[in-house]
């Protein structure tokens, strides 16, 4: 009887999170349609996962929305900044490779390393940008840009593994088979991925607070 037990528990808590991550990933793709609110759309679908991963069992929607308006504007701000400049990033190396295709001198060529070493530093930096926002949403951005630098040295192996993590909504899209978990998981499964490899950078980030308290 209570082999049974425990089995049904564990079918019980697997359909949980196979719920939980078909409908964040709705509740994400929804929120984030007018593109403008895509950060603070991911930022809440980032504590929700965080929440849960830690055995706080709160409610989906309502949490979600409360999350999603918590520091909304903040978010939004943070959000725009870093789609402009990774937009102004992949601007410069597709320029350059464009420029290196009929003119490939030595000039164009440091433009072209120093463009996108300047977009993987960006990208990298953005990565980490969702476990501090949502531990500390009204941190300055500066402040929050060199701690989000400083967190993808200091985890090294975890920033490769998150870069891995974030191809996996493109990875999904390349067959038909696949194509189904990319619209019912797209966005969640990078994202609960994410948060377990965050845990020892939240921890850290928690314990910085902890320390000027």
């Amino acid at each position: 009887m209570n082999y049974e037990s425990s089995i049904y528990q564990k079918i019980n808590r697997i359909a949980d999170w196979v719920i939980r991550i078909i409908m964040i990933n709705v509740l994400m793709i929804l929120t984030s349609i007018p593109l403008i609110t895509l950060f603070p759309s991911l930022a809440a679908g980032y504590k929700l996962f965080y929440e849960y991963t830690h055995k706080n069992e709160v409610r989906l929607f309502s949490s979600y929305f409360a999350f999603f308006k918590a520091d909304f504007m903040r978010k939004l701000q943070i959000g725009l900044i870093l789609i402009i400049v990774l937009l102004l990033g992949y601007y410069n190396v597709t320029y350059y490779v464009n420029v290196l295709s009929s003119h490939e001198t030595l000039f164009y060529q440091i433009g072209y390393y120093i463009a996108f070493a300047f977009l993987f530093v960006v990208f990298v930096v953005t990565l980490y940008t969702l476990p501090i926002v949502t531990t500390y949403p009204r941190l300055k951005l500066g402040l929050m840009m060199k701690l989000a630098f400083a967190l993808s040295g200091k985890y090294f192996l975890r920033t490769i593994l998150l870069m891995l993590i974030h191809l996996i909504p493109f990875a999904l899209m390349l067959t038909q088979v696949t194509m189904l978990f990319a619209i019912f998981g797209g966005l969640s499964i990078p994202m609960v991925l994410a948060v377990f490899v965050h845990e020892k950078a939240t921890n850290y980030i928690i314990s910085l607070g902890e320390r000027h308290d």
